[in-house]
């Protein structure tokens, strides 16, 4: 319907005029507004005689249609700044959405490596840091990482506090590590033989490289890094 699709503009332009909307926002409005307006077509509807249960009906629509819960949810909003708009300047009799209950946006799960895929991982770590053949500074650099996702996935940290720790946090024979976590509280977590052994091999290769930029007298900016 034609009244749909100007009224619609008005609020666009609107948007773009009086808020400062970006481009990019209008641009995105658009989009979803062309498929409310589409859906009022497909079913011979203004805006003015759209009720809340024919809301509904329209987001089942979306979601019959394979859209993404964060797409539905932006859509929803579209069609509620409109009609909010129509009714703020007496273009419309009623608003379908006022009584429509906000979305809740589904939180993505973290993506968590497969037992097989962490067991490769830690692999071709182990593997690299064992190569002299790529230089002392680049070994010590491959065995940092493997020292790192050893801890990691013996300890359960975070990547944060596993970053943070000093490099002479794991001595010779420690079996346990002082974490500082959220809040500044300290707690103990355990460390598994291949990590102290991948963690000593790191120590043992920095400290190779440090000693061998020191007799050759050359800069140490670039040393392995002295954290874990």
């Amino acid at each position: 319907m034609r009244t749909n699709g100007r009224f619609a503009q008005l609020w666009l332009d609107a948007l773009a005029t009086e808020l400062g909307a970006s481009a990019g926002t209008i641009d995105t409005y658009t989009d979803d507004l062309n498929c409310y307006l589409a859906w009022l077509d497909e079913n011979s509807l203004s805006l003015d005689n759209v009720a809340l249960e024919l809301i509904r009906d329209y987001i089942a629509t979306l979601d019959q249609r394979g859209y993404a819960g964060s797409t539905i949810a932006r859509r929803i909003t579209v069609a509620r700044g409109l009609h909010k708009f129509l009714i703020a300047e007496d273009l419309g009799s009623r608003d379908p959405t006022s009584n429509l209950s906000t979305m809740r946006r589904s939180r993505k799960l973290p993506f968590v490596l497969s037992i097989p895929e962490t067991e490769a991982l830690l692999e071709t770590a182990h593997a690299l840091a064992a190569d002299p053949s790529v230089g002392l500074y680049r070994q010590a650099g491959y065995a940092r990482r493997a020292a790192l996702f050893e801890t990691l996935y013996a300890s359960g940290m975070r990547i944060s506090e596993a970053l943070s720790l000093p490099s002479d946090a794991a001595r010779p024979g420690t079996r346990m590590l002082m974490v500082r976590g959220k809040g500044d509280k300290q707690r103990l977590v355990p460390l598994h033989n291949r990590a102290i052994v991948a963690v000593a091999h790191w120590q043992k290769l920095a400290a190779a490289y440090s000693g061998a930029s020191q007799l050759s007298g050359s800069s140490t900016r670039c040393a392995p890094a002295r954290k874990l």
